[in-house]
């Protein structure tokens, strides 16, 4: 049996994390997916964006509405903010 590497799902990268905190931040107001999208060049794909938003979410850096509603950015504590950065 072959294994294959792409059929791995291993998430969003730094990059597109980054990005999409970027997009969220300079908006400051609740932005659907489409919209996000449109923001990054559509350079990233509705699932890999769904994969981030929900890691985001999950590290209570955005509130999302899920798909259909609205996403918006919210205030990360800074000790969460620093151990996603890598800073000590």
């Amino acid at each position: 049996m072959a294994s294959s590497a792409s059929s791995l799902s291993k998430g969003p990268t730094v990059a597109t994390l980054t990005a999409i905190e970027k997009v969220l931040r300079e908006e400051a107001l609740p932005m659907s997916r489409y919209k996000i999208r449109q923001a990054l060049g559509n350079r990233v794909g509705a699932p890999t964006l769904d994969d981030a938003l929900a890691y985001l979410a999950a590290h209570e850096m955005v509130y999302d509405e899920g798909p259909g509603g609205k996403v918006v950015w919210i205030r990360a504590p800074l000790s969460t903010l620093t151990k996603l950065r890598g800073k000590s």
